[in-house]
Formats: structure tokens, C-alpha cells, sequence
């Protein structure tokens, strides 16, 4: 959303960014052109009674906010967020674009909120889902029609023609004493880190000059530096935390790997793929099967499938000219995913739903975005 938000405030629309948690919760930069309005009201509740009443202050506060901005259409991310603002607009004659960004079919609302999702999106002037395996679910389960935007590669800032382009390093690897694996998420078991130093164990028994080096924080931390232990893991397994300069390590990459269980969409396989770091993935749900061809681009392998995984790990190791080439082929996931073509298809949909009966003109949007 940081990063749609200021292309839109780019192209000279108006936007207006709210946030139902504070700004100290924030990861990413706004940029300074967007209005933000923080409502700080995120956060949990003790019992049902008062999340009834937490929620009720939060749809009125969202009401209140949205109507001040008199915007043309409401985006909303993430499926609670997105029911909140659904009931925020009734009456308002607003249309709301809500996107979804897990897999329901993983990962679902769950007491109250599993009852109102599909009456709630049904509500919806359009629903957004990250890639087609969700769009199709999501179409199944709540009966509702879904359009397919990907997440976009926010950097780099250059064009996609230049960045695919763009010579990349080396995978000889010449002059130096160890070779890095990089993952990178949250430290949550969904991750699937566990299976991963598992996978890591064994490929590392063939090539000891590797190192597993995994980016991210989170409540999984303390089991998964037990499992490190226990594998005699130490000191090749390093989990500095998180980091702003994610783009930095994936171009000092050797290979990049994507372990989760299951994804809304895997934006650090991306982010890795247009470095053109040679990737291997879990063929989970959903995502990895939609950017990488296996053998031509990336890597996959069975999901939770640890043997196959380390199986993968041995053969990319041990073959730089391999990676080399997969490393090649990925770059161009930027012509697909870079930040203009996706605010393209955004553009559309919102001009789709805010301005059905205007002629379609990149001069034309929303005046305000919110979140």
C-alpha cells in the first residue's frame, strides 16, 4: 500500500493513506505527498465483548476519517481491514475496491468475522486477489468475482527495460571463502524456516562453504535457533533479524530460497527473482508456481518436501553456471511486475468503478486512495 500510494501521489492524485495502527508500527516509508491519517486504534481485545465495542469505535472512526477525505473510491487491504471498511461506507455511496492478501484457503478469518466475509465482499464494487489461484478460490468459496493485481516489484526505481537489462553479477563466486543461501519473512512457523535449516542440514553435509542466512524476526525465533543448535548449525546458520537493506543482501546472494508452507503472494521470491538471484521454492500455495517456470527462470520443489528441497539445494550449489543462467532468466519478472504495469491494471479498475460512464484517461483517477 506505501508503495501504490506514493506512485499514485506521483502521477498527481490525491491521496489519502489511513492506518488503523499507530506509526510506530510502520516497516515501510510513506511517502511525505500522501496525506496520513493514523487512527490508532489497532490491537487486541480481551474477550468478545469488547472486541464488539473495539470494533464498533473503529468502524465509526473509519467512517468519520473517510467521509472528511470525500474521495472518489477506497482501497482497503488485508480481509478484517477490509470488512471493517466495508461496513464503515454503508449508506455512503461509495464504491470500495477490497484486496486480499492471503490464501483463504489456508488461512481464513475466523469466529464472527468467517460469517460476514462473502455477504461483506459481495458488498464490494470489486475484489483484488494477488494471483489466479486465490482469485478462483476466493470467487468459490464467497461468491464473488476477482481480479487478479499482483503485488509489484517496488524498487527498483529505474524503468523495467533498464533493469532487465542491467548486467548481473557473477555466481563464480571467485576469491570467495563461503557462498550464501539467503531466505527472508517473518520467523513464523507459516515460513516453513524449520523445514528449511532441516533441508539446509543436509545439503551442507556436500558443500560445508555455504551458509544459511535467514532475514526476518518474529515469536519463532527461539525454537528455530534450538533447531540450529541441534544440528550443530551454528556457525553456519546466522538470523541477524530484520533489515531496511533486503535488496542489498539478495544482490551479494549465491542462491535465494523460499520455504513457506503457504503465501498470499511471495514478495521476496520477487524482490530476489528481479535481482536476478537464482531462486528455489516450495511449489506452496500460492504464488511461487506463477513466477517461476521450473528449471527455465527458478526452482521448485514439492511443498514441505525437506528431502526434495535438500535434494534442489545440493544440485544449485554445487552448478554456478546454473544459477547463473536461472539468475539471468528471472530479472524478467520486471516486465510483468514492475511498478508501472501493475498501477496500470490499478488505474483501470479504479477508473472501472469510480468513473463507469467517463472515457477511460491516465488524466482521470481517484482523487483519494485510503487504506
Amino acid at each position: 500500500m506505501a508503495t501504490l500510494a506514493g506512485a499514485w501521489a506521483a502521477q498527481g492524485v490525491k491521496v489519502t493513506l489511513i492506518t488503523l495502527a499507530p506509526t510506530s508500527h510502520d516497516r515501510y516509508e510513506v511517502s511525505p505527498v500522501v496525506s496520513r491519517v493514523v487512527l490508532d486504534k489497532s490491537g487486541a481485545s480481551p474477550s468478545l465483548l469488547r472486541a464488539m465495542v473495539n470494533n464498533w469505535i473503529r468502524v465509526r472512526a473509519l467512517r468519520a476519517a473517510i467521509q472528511a477525505c470525500q474521495p472518489d473510491v477506497v482501497i482497503s487491504f488485508v480481509a478484517v481491514t477490509n470488512m471493517l471498511t466495508l461496513m464503515a461506507v454503508v449508506g455512503l455511496r461509495l464504491p470500495v475496491i477490497v484486496a486480499e492478501h492471503t490464501f483463504i484457503g489456508a488461512k481464513t478469518p475466523r469466529g464472527v468475522w468467517s460469517k460476514f466475509h462473502g455477504p461483506l465482499y459481495r458488498r464490494a464494487a470489486a475484489v483484488v486477489a494477488l494471483t489466479r489461484r486465490s482469485a478462483s478460490l476466493l470467487e468459490k468459496r464467497l461468491g464473488c468475482l476477482a481480479t487478479v493485481i499482483p503485488n509489484p516489484v517496488p524498487f527498483p526505481a529505474a524503468g523495467a527495460d533498464a533493469a532487465v537489462t542491467a548486467p548481473h553479477k557473477t555466481n563464480s563466486c571467485a576469491g570467495k571463502s563461503s557462498r550464501t543461501l539467503l531466505a527472508v519473512g517473518r520467523l513464523m512457523p507459516v515460513k516453513g524456516f524449520d523445514l528449511l535449516i532441516e533441508a539446509f542440514a543436509k545439503a551442507v553435509e556436500t558443500y560445508p562453504d555455504w551458509n544459511l542466512r535467514i532475514l526476518g524476526e518474529g515469536c519463532f525465533r527461539e525454537t528455530l535457533a534450538k533447531t540450529v543448535a541441534a544440528r550443530s548449525l551454528c556457525s553456519r546458520v546466522s538470523m541477524p533479524g530484520f533489515t531496511n537493506n533486503v535488496r542489498a543482501e539478495m544482490q551479494q546472494a549465491d542462491l535465494f530460497v523460499l520455504s513457506s508452507r503457504f503465501e498470499g503472494f511471495p514478495m521476496a521470491l520477487l524482490e530476489a527473482m528481479s535481482e536476478g538471484c537464482a531462486c528455489v521454492s516450495f511449489d506452496c500455495e500460492t504464488g511461487p508456481r506463477e513466477l517461476i517456470k521450473h528449471a527455465e527462470n527458478g526452482w521448485l520443489v514439492p511443498p514441505g518436501d525437506v528431502a526434495a528441497l535438500a535434494k534442489a539445494l545440493v544440485t544449485l550449489m554445487g552448478d554456478a553456471d546454473l544459477r547463473q543462467r536461472l539468475g539471468e532468466h528471472a530479472r524478467e519478472v520486471i516486465k510483468t511486475y514492475s511498478l508501472p504495469a501493475v498501477l496500470d491494471q490499478w488505474n483501470a479498475l479504479i477508473n472501472a468503478v469510480a468513473f463507469p460512464h467517463a472515457p477511460s484517461s491516465h488524466e482521470r483517477h481517484l482523487r483519494n486512495a485510503i487504506r
